[in-house]
């Protein structure tokens, strides 16, 4: 048994695997549906021996999606709109250690801190007080309904966002009586938890946090107000489609809701015409209070320490499972990409990559083009635009899932992080230099966490700001110059999106 007393109240853990783990401390409250949340105020005592509910999730039936499918997480908890709670994991209830608040991904729909991939005792092991954090997902958490409902439901959109601002002001004010450092807080996440730690810093970090560490994901997933109340008179329309009314918003059952964002395509935001990017319809907004309209100034300026990176082969994980994608059929590839770039100039942008990858494949071509866009591109931007410290790298390792058909696709880094890679089924991933990549990667986290610099043993992480170098992360790491930069040139100039 492990028992802690805070500001926030007493909570009873359990001590096994020589940690000390809470699981399910509730952080914030609201009252209703799409009520900003706040920090409970009220002392509880409460037994922290299971993980707290997840949030409803949005699996869309979508062909474009069956890679997620595919890797369906069946290890969650029960979901419930009552789902803001966080764990905690230390060896030491009695020290001042570094904390790094993990937020997970799942674009803004799925996913939760349950998940039997983010377990913490291996970062905790490291010296680490670890804490993994649920926050509302999908429409719950990311609708916009303020004009659409003339005031009625007064939603920013920012709503996920803001639990997640809340968890880590429950970190900051408690996390000492758990033996945390409270002036040593890294905020780390992959995918749309890299978003929301991009995002987070850019709302301003407001003393909270003092580094972020950001996997494949950047700063672009953020919508204007135009563009999320379009999306939201897309969701109202929608939803009286399926027979409910303005009124029935907050009565009906959240499964309802859920239901009804299922059948929401991020397409239908464009023209037919052209892509829409990103690839997600639920998203934060620019409401000029949370986000405000220089939120990309305040990132720049921010003196939050970062580091940030991508997998070699980010958007296999998507365009392997494609029926038309995945098989290699040149006219459907055509089109899409005709949606993204200047016709005149696609056979100067193919033959480029071609040339790089050294295939003809159209298939192969148009992953790499996607791994650019949605992820390398998004996090040189970030990484070169910090006025601080910034930290570059890119993972490697070819999983052997498949016959190795995915490559290094999303997300395949994380059990490496989180020490489960020898675990099933994370064991049929990696190769059999497993414990060394997960070395790479659990050593220069901790360390950055620490210090504020990822270097470890002998080798020195050069800053990317400076440079344009990365660390290239495998069974072995070491320093290269980023070598898809005249790829992102040639995107950036003929791109039509």
């Amino acid at each position: 048994m492990s028992l802690v007393q805070c500001p926030s109240g007493d909570f009873e853990g359990v001590f096994k695997d020589n940690c000390h783990h809470f699981f399910g401390i509730p952080y914030a409250k609201f009252q209703q549906r799409w009520e900003e949340s706040s920090l409970i105020e009220e002392k509880l005592k409460f037994f922290a021996s299971e993980k707290g509910k997840s949030s409803p999730q949005t699996r869309f039936r979508d062909e474009n999606h069956s890679g997620v499918g595919f890797f369906l997480d069946t290890s969650l908890t029960k979901e419930s709109e009552d789902c803001l709670s966080l764990n905690i994991c230390t060896e030491d209830i009695s020290g001042t250690r570094p904390v790094m608040i993990w937020i997970h991904g799942g674009a803004l729909v799925t996913g939760g801190s349950s998940s039997m991939m983010y377990e913490l005792t291996h970062l905790a092991k490291r010296g680490i007080v670890i804490v993994s954090i649920n926050y509302r997902l999908g429409p719950l958490g990311f609708l916009r309904l303020e004009e659409i409902t003339n005031g009625k439901i007064n939603s920013s959109g920012n709503e996920g966002l803001k639990d997640q601002r809340n968890a880590i002001k429950w970190v900051k004010k408690n996390i000492s009586s758990f033996g945390g450092d409270p002036n040593n807080i890294t905020i780390f996440g992959e995918s749309a938890g890299s978003w929301s730690c991009n995002l987070q810093i850019a709302a301003g970090s407001e003393g909270l946090f003092n580094k972020a560490i950001c996997q494949s994901g950047g700063l672009d997933a953020v919508a204007s107000k135009d563009k999320a109340n379009k999306w939201s008179e897309l969701f109202i329309k929608q939803f009286k489609n399926d027979g409910y009314s303005i009124n029935d918003l907050r009565s009906c059952k959240w499964q309802e809701i859920i239901n009804t964002a299922k059948k929401m395509r991020h397409s239908n935001l464009g023209n037919g015409t052209n892509w829409v990017f990103p690839e997600v319809g639920f998203l934060p907004v620019i409401d000029n209070e949370f986000i405000k309209d220089n939120y990309l100034e305040t990132y720049s300026y921010s003196d939050i320490d970062l580091l940030a990176g991508t997998t070699l082969d980010e958007y296999k994980l998507w365009s392997s499972f494609h029926p038309n994608i995945g098989k290699n059929e040149k006219d459907y590839i055509m089109r899409r990409l005709s949606k993204m770039f200047e016709q005149d100039h696609l056979p100067e942008l193919i033959g480029a990559y071609e040339d790089y990858l050294d295939t003809n494949e159209l298939g192969k071509v148009y992953s790499a083009i996607l791994t650019d866009i949605c992820f390398g591109i998004p996090a040189h931007e970030t990484l070169k635009k910090k006025e601080g410290k910034s930290y570059g790298y890119l993972f490697s390792t070819q999983s052997e899932i498949l016959g190795g058909r995915l490559g290094c696709f999303h997300a395949s880094e994380l059990p490496y992080l989180f020490g489960v890679h020898s675990k099933r089924p994370y064991s049929n991933w990696g190769p059999k230099e497993s414990n060394e990549v997960s070395n790479n990667f659990q050593k220069p986290w901790t360390e950055f966490s620490k210090i504020g610099d990822p270097s470890f043993g002998d080798f020195t992480w050069s800053t990317y700001n400076d440079s344009f170098e990365l660390a290239l992360i495998g069974k072995d790491i070491r320093a290269i110059r980023n070598p898809f930069l005249e790829r992102y040139e040639l995107i950036e100039k003929y791109k039509i999106f």
